[in-house]
Formats: structure tokens, sequence, C-alpha cells
């Protein structure tokens, strides 16, 4: 671990990704990081990914992140450059993403001088409240420390973004550095649930009548779906999610996503149940109707299984809370409930979901509509996207009106890329790009609005620069739908900064250089997708779907009267 070689601050920093394993940065350049890009330019083995815009490059990290289950890293200079990812580590902090944004700072000499110093804010401060460490590194002896430190911070326990701000004097400066490996710094050993209240949860588990298991966002970090559907399958339990695809969507016990745009299927088993086996769920707002018991039963006994404990009982009281990480918990009571045999009801359940997935499928098949109605239907658009994606494909939603659809149209397979409980719009396709980087091999489709594919349009050069062959599929109707239904519903019709100039984006994307298509008839999907798909190209479809006022929603969005 012990090197005596002098090393400038920026050598120093590569040398700790380096020793992580680290393989692509996505940033943009700027005076204040110059050093360091000089050095990862010249690093055989990382792969520096252009952005176009700091917020698109932060979003890529992001996306790269969830995808693999690493830290995404991503770089900026000072000032503006760290401002404009702030969106983007605000939406990953939400989401518990391990991203590692890394940032060039003002000199050490010059520090403090506010509005006389060129591109001073307070960087450490700015990112506080929405990381889980914000640090400045003062010296080059001590960037090592801080490296692994914020590798640590971020993989530990509830996964978060670290800042890291680097002072340009500090990348040239030389030091030595002790480069250790990662099992010297950081463990990946999983904590298991205490016995005793893995004891008590099996037994209330076994004494319930109509038990559910409800999966949250916190399983996606820890590679527990085996084990919740082994368990499942054992026991005749559903299982259901609040967040779309993690767990495969046709396995027959899964019953699909609860929230204000779920599946009536998952609705009635969660609504329906006197007992529910909480792992890495929050409960959050959209999951359960605003905080109401429309469908998490007030009568049901609630088990919370979490790696941070902070978040017991943040909305419902719970029965019993355990602390640990989800497969581990799982594969334990799993082991407790195993000789005991199975719950007696397995196949009469079973038999019932089947029952009530098959009415759901035939329902959807229903609202896709004529086949050949013109504007195109939302729901057949996304059936079709369903058909052709496989089941390794990297998907990623948006947020708004396009993501209610997807949720209620779409089967999903994989745990999806979406922008999450602070709806980032414009940010799903770049994660899937993220994402993409990270497993060339995989294909990627990404469904977004007209709306929020504007906000990041920029990035499309990203995609052509560095050769990320992903497939945006555009719903095109010229409105932001999410907020012009509630401007139908309670603004009178007054259509405020709701309808939107959009030119024809297949143009713009062979602009670009990329492939572009507008596809306007339901024919035409499917052979559009399929030709995106085998271009090897980043690709542009440019849907034209309806924006009629019954189109903006599902139909079975529950609502919360009087609150936007």
């Amino acid at each position: 671990m012990a090197n005596n070689e002098l090393k400038n601050g920026a050598q120093i920093i590569v040398d700790c990704l380096r020793a992580e394993g680290v393989t692509h940065v996505f940033g943009v350049i700027g005076s204040a990081i110059l050093d360091l890009l000089d050095v990862i330019y010249q690093a055989p083995d990382i792969q520096y990914v252009r952005a176009q815009h700091e917020q698109g490059a932060a979003f890529m990290a992001d996306g790269y992140a969830r995808a693999t289950g690493k830290p995404g890293i991503c770089v900026s200079t000072c000032g503006p450059g760290l401002t404009n990812m702030v969106t983007a580590i605000a939406g990953a902090y939400q989401e518990n993403s391990p991203l590692i944004a890394i940032a060039g700072e003002i000199h050490t000499q010059h520090y403090g001088k506010g509005n006389a110093n060129f591109h001073e804010i307070d960087q450490e401060s700015l990112l506080r409240p929405i990381t889980k460490m914000s640090q400045r590194v003062q010296t080059p002896e001590r960037i090592a420390e801080f490296m692994r430190m914020a590798f640590r911070v971020a993989q530990s326990g509830r996964k978060g973004p670290v800042y890291l701000g680097m002072p340009r004097n500090i990348q040239k400066e030389k030091a030595t550095a002790a480069i250790w490996p990662t099992t010297a710094y950081r463990s990946d050993a999983l904590p298991a649930g205490n016995p005793q209240a893995i004891g008590r949860a099996c037994e209330l588990i076994m004494g319930a009548k109509s038990p559910v298991i409800l999966v949250g966002g916190g399983v996606r970090w820890t590679n527990a779906q085996a084990e919740i559907l082994k368990l499942a399958e054992f026991l005749g339990v559903p299982v259901a999610v609040s967040k779309k695809g993690l767990v495969p969507e046709d396995h027959p016990w899964s019953v699909g996503v609860i929230g204000m745009v779920g599946c009536p299927v998952a609705t009635e088993q969660v609504s329906s149940s006197d007992l529910i086996l909480a792992l890495g769920c929050g409960f959050n707002q959209v999951t359960t109707a605003s905080f109401t018991h429309r469908i998490i039963p007030e009568s049901a006994r609630i088990i919370q299984v979490d790696i941070d404990p902070t978040e017991f009982a943040k909305n419902y009281p719970i029965a019993l809370g355990i602390t640990g990480d989800m497969a581990a918990v799982v594969g334990q009571m799993y082991q407790q409930l195993h000789p005991q045999g199975d719950r007696g009801d397995r196949e009469e359940r079973l038999g019932k979901i089947r029952q009530a997935k098959e009415a759901w499928e035939q329902r959807l098949a229903r609202e896709e509509g004529p086949v050949d109605a013109v504007p195109i239907n939302r729901l057949r658009l996304i059936r079709d996207l369903s058909r052709v994606a496989g089941p390794d494909a990297i998907i990623s939603a948006e947020s708004g009106s396009s993501h209610g659809w997807f949720y209620y149209g779409f089967t999903s397979h994989t745990p999806i890329l979406e922008p999450g409980d602070l709806s980032c719009m414009g940010s799903g396709w770049c994660m899937a790009m993220g994402a993409k980087v990270a497993f060339p091999d995989r294909p990627a489709l990404a469904l977004i609005g007209d709306g929020a594919f504007m906000m990041t349009l920029n990035e499309l050069a990203s995609a052509v620069d560095n050769n990320i062959p992903i497939v945006v599929v555009v719903m095109h109707n010229k409105i932001y739908g999410n907020v012009k239904r509630k401007q139908y519903e309670h603004f009178s019709e007054r259509f405020a900064g709701s309808e939107l100039y959009i030119p024809n984006l297949a143009e713009v994307a062979e602009a670009f250089g990329a492939y572009g298509q507008r596809v306007e008839r339901p024919a035409e999907i499917i052979p559009a997708l399929e030709r995106a798909l085998d271009s090897g190209r980043p690709a542009v479809l440019d849907v034209i779907v309806d924006n009629s006022r019954e189109s903006l929603e599902p139909s079975v969005k529950l609502r919360v009267e009087d609150r936007y």
C-alpha cells in the first residue's frame, strides 16, 4: 500500500478511481479540472464520456450506478459547472444512488473572496443537503483519504451521492499517496437481521390470512429478487412492487405495481391484505395515494425491513421493524419457514391471481383501441414497445403523463430507470445512456414525452459523439400532459404554459447524425422499433400520439381531491 513516488493530485485521484475498478467517467470539461481530465485522457483503462451539459453527465453517471450497483462518477468545473449538476445529484439522493461527483474548486489561496473570485460559490455547503457527504479537499496529501471516504460512504448502508471538491492547485501539487485495496477500507459483508426479530416476523406471516410482500426501491441495490421470489413461491404469497420491474411482472406470483397509477391486481392484493412484508419500501406519496388508506389498509400489520432504521414507520405504524440487507433477511426467513411447510392455501390463491391477471391483460388489449386509430393511442405504443423489448433490455421511462402510461401498460422484466420521487424531466433517457455504456451488449430503449425530451435534447449529441446506440421513443403530442390535465380540472381550461412548440424530432435527430423516423400510424410502430434497434446508431422515433383530454391519464389513476 505504501508508495513513496511523488505524483500530482490529479494522478492520485485517478489512481484511486483505478483501485475501485472505475472504467468510465462522465463529464464536461472546464478550466478547474483540466489537470484531472488530462490524466484521465492518458489512462487507457478509463473511458471519459463527454456530455454536452453537466446535468446530462450527472444523469448518465446516475444511470450507470443504478444499472451496475457501483458508483457512477461525474466530473465538472467549479461554479456553474457544479451548479448545473445539482438537479441530477438531488435526484440521485432521492433514489439512494451511489453517484460520486468530483468538481474543481477555487485555488486554496483565493478561496473565500466570494464575488471577487471568478466562479466562486460555497460548493461544499450547496451540496450538503442533497448528499451523504460533501467535502472540499485542502491538500494533495489527503486526496487518497477523502477518495476512500467517498467510495465508502456512497456504498455503505443506505446508498447515496457524495461530493468531493478538488481545488485546481491541489490537482497540480505533488505528494506521496498510499493507494489501498478496497478490502482495507470498506466491507462488502451484508448485515443480517436480528434472529429474534426474524423469528417474530415468521410467526406473524404464518398467522396471517392474506399476507403480501411489498418490494420497494431499496431492493434495487441488494440483488434480492431471486430470494424474494423463492420465499413467495414457497409460502404462496403474492409480490407487489412500488417501482416498476423490481421483480419480473410475468412471474406467477408477481402482481404488479401499486400506487396512483398502479395495476388493479396489485392494488386489490395489497388493499385486502392483513399483513404486509415491506422490503426496502418507504411508503412514499405516489405508492400510497398520498399517504391514505386507499391502498395500504389501516388494519394491516406491517413488517418493515430496511437497511436504514430511520425509514421505519415514517408514514404508517409498524408491527415489527428489521434492520438488515434485504437479501440476507429474506434468506433468513426462508431458512426458518421452510421446515414448517407452506401456508396451505397456495394453489387456491395462485388460481385467483392468475384469473385476475388474465382479466387485466384482456382489459389492456381492449383499451389499445382500433388497430388503425390515429393519432396513435399511447397504450398501443407502449404495448408494442413491450412486445419488441426483450427481457434483457435496458428500459427507461420519464416523469409526468408519459410515466403514468408506462406504468399502466408496459410489462417489465428488470428494474427500469426512471426519475423517481424528485421527478427530473429529461433524466431517464440520459440514465439509459449511462446504463448502455456499462452494458453495451444489451439493447437500450427510452420512452419519453416530447416536453421532457426537449429539456435534454442536447445530449443526443453526446449519444452520437460517444457512439451510444440508444433508441429514444418520443410521445409527440405538443403538451405537458400531466399539468394540462390539471388545468382542465382545476383552472377552467386556461392552458398557461402547457401547450408546446415541438419541431419534427426525426429531422432534428438526423441533423445530429442519429437515426430518425417519424411514426404516425399504429402499424408502423413495431417495424420502426426494429429498424431503430438494427441501425446500431442512436435513434429517435418521433411518434405522433393522441393529445385529447381522454388520453392524458390512464383510467385506473387514483385521485386525492384538491391536491395538484
